[in-house]
């Protein structure tokens, strides 16, 4: 009876540290950054063929693996409303799913403008390959639904590769 009861105690310690645990951490997101308004537009002040080329653009994410595993990611281009203060970013690794949620704290007080944003970040990665990629412009409490789906694709993250994709060119930062 006593070797039985050890016997759980260990497979419950076991359980503990499970592999899907450390895959969960691995994505960890750090060292964010972003500029502050780079192109600011406005429906009313901006004349209407300019604010059509430049609202058109897609947003690019660039990713580059290097080989101590860290993948040094910028998001260019992010549109958002001009009171935007700080972007975010989140990950999230289901099998072989990778998740961004970009997203900002609520806006206080919605100008009459469009900001274009570029955002910094480093991801840890300890298993190269490929991935399933998601990118969603989630809401302030990081709250997502499918109409937030800003990227839906296949990437490959091997070291010293770049990698870059075009997110869908209508979307933009929530306000709340």
């Amino acid at each position: 009876m006593k070797k039985i009861f050890i016997g759980l105690i260990g497979l419950i310690g076991l359980s503990a540290c499970s592999s899907e645990n450390i895959v969960l951490e691995a994505f960890k997101v750090y060292d964010m950054s972003n500029t502050p308004c780079k192109t600011a537009l406005s429906k009313t002040e901006t004349r209407p063929d300019f604010f059509a080329a430049q609202y058109e653009q897609p947003t690019t994410l660039n990713m580059e693996l290097g080989k101590d595993g860290v993948a040094r990611c910028r998001l260019e281009d992010v549109k958002g409303n001009c009171g935007v203060k700080k972007i975010y970013v989140n990950c999230v690794n289901q099998a072989n799913r990778l998740i961004l949620l970009v997203y900002n704290n609520p806006v206080e007080a919605p100008l009459d403008c469009i900001c274009k944003y570029n955002v910094d970040f480093k991801m840890n990665i300890t298993a190269p390959g490929n991935y399933d990629l998601y990118v969603y412009y989630a809401q302030s409490d990081m709250k997502y639904d499918e109409n937030d789906l800003a990227y839906k694709g296949e990437v490959n993250l091997f070291a010293g590769k770049k990698t870059s994709v075009k997110l869908y060119p209508e979307m933009m930062l929530r306000e709340k």
